[in-house]
């Protein structure tokens, strides 16, 4: 590396992501302010859209409601077992994909067939098949979260370094060494980032199907309210999705994947004793 590429690698690594960062800030900030004062001026000049005053009067009644927390906690179980059973199903369909047998084709075909699914014809037909039961959510949530988990979970499969296979058999890991040490630390990022960018897709899937197949859950609420055109519940219920999603991205599973983990060195540290290599 010389010296003419330093300054120019410094400000391609050093001052764009920052500023990228910055300006990013600025104009999600700016975004919640135009639509803060969009909310502001419709509530004062229609009467479609609750005033500030009358939704900051109804929050101290919702929140201490114990429907409330019982229907949002419904809607997280569904959310979690759904997920839980997307990943595992996920993980066993990547796994037989990536050996590429008949097994594998065959599942490879059922993974294209649920990503053309619409989420909405999804929860129709576990309307129609499964009435008012729970297991219908379940079933949608599953079914229209599982494909993107297994896609995920396969590229960190196919992103595998062979070396450390080969280590393995030289070292003669048994398969429990191997699975522990081997598969298992390089596929957790991979696991983690599935769930990651399913946790919102499931969020809005889980709330679609209760307010098509069940009677409980926020989505039933949420409907409910819309239905009755008692629009400062739509709005709290609304607020209270998104509370509750972005709680559940950044307080939940962001702080246990870097607790997962803590045991990877940052990559600039690995960037930079490469260069110090040269």
């Amino acid at each position: 590396m010389t010296a003419a590429n330093t300054p120019r690698a410094g400000r391609r690594g050093g001052v764009l992501p920052p500023l990228r960062g910055v300006a990013l800030g600025v104009l999600s900030v700016w975004a919640i302010f135009v639509l803060f004062l969009l909310w502001v001026f419709g509530g004062a000049s229609t009467r479609f859209v609750p005033s500030l005053a009358e939704v900051a009067e109804a929050l101290p009644g919702f929140v201490t409601d114990p429907e409330t927390w019982a229907d949002i906690g419904i809607t997280f179980r569904r959310v979690v077992g759904s997920l839980f059973a997307a990943a595992v199903l996920g993980l066993g369909a990547a796994y037989l994909i990536y050996q590429q047998g008949f097994a594998g084709q065959v599942v490879s075909v059922y993974v294209r067939l649920a990503l053309g699914l619409p989420s909405t014809i999804a929860a129709l037909l576990a309307l129609f098949i499964f009435r008012r039961s729970p297991i219908g959510v379940y079933l949608v949530v599953t079914v229209i979260t599982f494909p993107f988990i297994v896609l995920t979970l396969l590229g960190g499969m196919q992103a595998a370094d062979r070396r450390l296979d080969e280590m393995s058999r030289v070292y003669r890991f048994g398969t429990r060494r191997h699975l522990r040490h081997v598969t298992v630390p390089h596929l957790v990022p991979y696991t983690f980032s599935a769930i990651r960018n399913e946790n919102a897709h499931a969020w809005r899937v889980v709330v679609l199907a209760e307010v098509f197949a069940v009677s409980n859950g926020m989505g039933a609420r949420f409907s409910r309210a819309f239905d009755r055109f008692i629009l400062v519940d739509v709005l709290l219920w609304l607020f209270a999705f998104m509370t509750i999603m972005l709680a559940t991205e950044y307080l939940i599973l962001r702080p246990l994947e870097r607790s997962a983990l803590r045991w990877r060195r940052p990559s600039s540290t690995q960037a930079a004793e490469r260069e110090a290599t040269r």
